[in-house]
């Protein structure tokens, strides 16, 4: 279990309500510096840039979808190690262990709740080694 607080979150997501409610909730509820990337095709670039200390990434976007920029991700050096997880609407069990399986940390379904989603991502962020 990491002892490191979790400050710097980057969330791939092409939707802009949706990026300003995370934003707003990364921000001012959990205390956190936020990057937020529209363009999955460039978010690679971003994600470096940034150096979060874990990545958000919505599951459904046009031109790469979230599971395939995660296969990106680990074959890229400076993101392969990065801890991941998944907002979407499709957090069946099944999809969720596929994530799992691929490596993820977790997923959190849409809806969420902009006041509870900083406690849900340090509780993920919690179980890492």
């Amino acid at each position: 279990m990491t002892t490191k607080p979790l400050e710097r979150v980057c969330y791939v997501e092409d939707d802009e309500d949706i990026q300003r409610i995370v934003r707003m909730s990364l921000e001012r509820v959990g205390k956190m510096k936020v990057e937020i990337v529209g363009d999955p095709m460039v978010a690679i670039d971003a994600i470096v840039g940034f150096k979060p200390d874990l990545v958000l990434l919505d599951w459904m976007m046009p031109g790469m979808d979230g599971p395939t920029l995660f296969k990106r991700m680990q074959e890229h050096p400076q993101t392969k190690d990065l801890p991941v997880v998944f907002m979407t609407a499709k957090a069946t069990p099944t999809e969720m262990e596929e994530l799992r399986s691929l490596g993820a940390l977790g997923a959190i379904s849409k809806p969420f709740s902009p006041k509870d989603l900083p406690d849900q991502l340090k509780a993920l962020w919690s179980t890492l080694p």
